[in-house]
């Protein structure tokens, strides 16, 4: 996915991994019934045929082999891993039934810049983890594979994870699911809760996040500057050429402004007004948000999804405007350490990425923006912390003021502690059914495990 525009307040999470699988599938001749080993030998053959794709047995033994290192026991005794190669084969067919059908659907792209931007960060972290960039090259060589054949790999597999991505959140809102049941919930906890290990320790918090304010002659200019951009794009100039030229968002100014799928409750209201109130391929008016003056093309609709673009015209506070937020964070702990309500403070909260409220992991500290770890850490129920400075986006500060409302010790998984979690798992396992059902209906599958 494309880096999160600065704007959206939640970013959308598609738990589907068991479809994507975690290597990239190439396409092969399915003629083709082995592939020659080093001396000549026939070492390998082809263990399904999907569509025009062949998986080979090879495929299947590094996907396990993938799995292992990732965590998930692999059993030893014959029989177990028959059946365990074969779920490996499974996945892999479903994640190439999602890799064909994306790459038939010409409305779903995917920006070789953004592939290219996520090909090096994992490169990065992959110096990163051994140490240099030369003591990874050395690896891989050893392994017998070039630092180039490598990233050629990697950069193949970014781009076919992000093709299979925006394919799944398209298909969200076409595909029915039926509701999970509690008792479907309640015995897959008894089933698996030897498995759920410790409980970590926890905090729960509640917070409001001010925004230094832009003054009005900041957004007087954004304004215009849209109105400007609003008349190129009425008289007839192209949209997206326009978004790549003038937008502020770098999150979708390349891509031509596209945001991808959303849904209501992701984006801060004025800009979700506006766009839910669009008919397809309709341009907004200029729209004022936080961020600026923006202008709003709704592209789909599917279900209770829309595809959107946007341009936006940043409006950024100045120096005085971040001093004012400062000082209007730190009136607002004082009250709230007085006995006032945070409650009392949620109309001021702006909508950032961040909770109002959350149960968070010692684990899940170090996630949370610079300042919130340090602040945390320790603190005890009726705590209230803050400003905490951090960036919100494009550089802005913004300011967080905490109360922490509990906290928990690590201890046994308890039902209700998983039940959300397991709801989402098993709604995601019917959602993969459905879908790959009739994925597998329109598409010819052969299995000759």
């Amino acid at each position: 996915m494309r880096s999160q525009s600065p704007f959206r307040t939640a970013t959308m999470v598609v738990t589907l991994g068991v479809l994507l699988g975690a290597a990239p599938l190439a396409a092969q001749d399915p003629g083709a019934p082995v592939r020659p080993g080093p001396g000549g030998e026939m070492v390998d053959r082809i263990v399904a045929i999907v569509g025009d794709s062949a998986i080979f047995r090879s495929d299947v033994l590094e996907h396990v082999r993938e799995m292992q290192a990732s965590g998930i026991e692999v059993p030893q005794e014959p029989v177990a891993l028959q059946d365990f190669q074969r779920g490996a084969l499974d996945d892999l067919v479903g994640q190439t039934l999602v890799l064909q059908a994306a790459a038939k659907d010409t409305l779903i792209s995917v920006e070789n810049d953004q592939v290219d931007t996520d090909l090096q960060a994992a490169w990065d972290e992959k110096v990163r983890t051994f140490g240099s960039e030369e003591l990874l090259r050395q690896a891989l060589t050893e392994t017998g594979i070039t630092p180039v054949q490598y990233r050629a790999d990697l950069r193949k597999q970014i781009y076919q994870g992000q093709l299979s991505q925006r394919y799944l959140q398209s298909q969200l809102g076409t595909t029915k699911v039926p509701p999970v049941e509690e008792s479907e919930i309640r015995a897959l906890f008894e089933r698996d809760r030897a498995t759920f290990g410790n409980r970590p320790a926890t905090i729960s918090i509640r917070q409001v996040i001010l925004l230094p304010a832009p003054s009005d002659s900041v957004k007087a200019a954004a304004r215009t500057e849209a109105s400007r951009i609003l008349g190129l794009i009425r008289s007839g100039e192209d949209f997206s050429e326009l978004a790549r030229r003038f937008s502020d968002d770098p999150g979708s100014a390349q891509a031509g402004g596209d945001l991808g799928w959303v849904r209501q409750g992701e984006m801060v209201r004025e800009f979700e007004d506006a766009l839910f109130g669009l008919q397809r391929g309709e341009v907004s008016a200029v729209v004022e948000t936080v961020f600026g003056a923006h202008i709003v093309r709704l592209d789909r609709i599917q279900g209770p999804q829309r595809s959107a673009s946007h341009i936006l015209i940043a409006a950024e506070p100045g120096e005085a405007d971040v001093t004012a937020a400062r000082t209007r964070a730190n009136e607002i702990r004082a009250a709230i350490a007085g006995g006032t309500l945070i409650s009392e403070f949620a109309s001021e909260g702006e909508r950032v990425g961040l909770p109002e409220t959350a149960e968070l992991s010692v684990a899940q500290l170090g996630q949370l923006p610079g300042g919130y770890a340090t602040e945390l850490q320790g603190a005890q129920p009726g705590d209230v912390l803050g400003p905490i400075e951090f960036q919100a986006s494009q550089g802005q500060f913004a300011f967080g003021v905490v109360q922490v409302t509990g906290a928990r010790e690590a201890g046994e998984f308890m039902y209700e502690d998983a039940r959300e979690q397991i709801r989402g798992f098993l709604q995601d396992q019917k959602f993969r059914e459905r879908l790959l059902t009739r994925l597998r209906a329109e598409t010819y599958v052969e299995i000759r495990w």
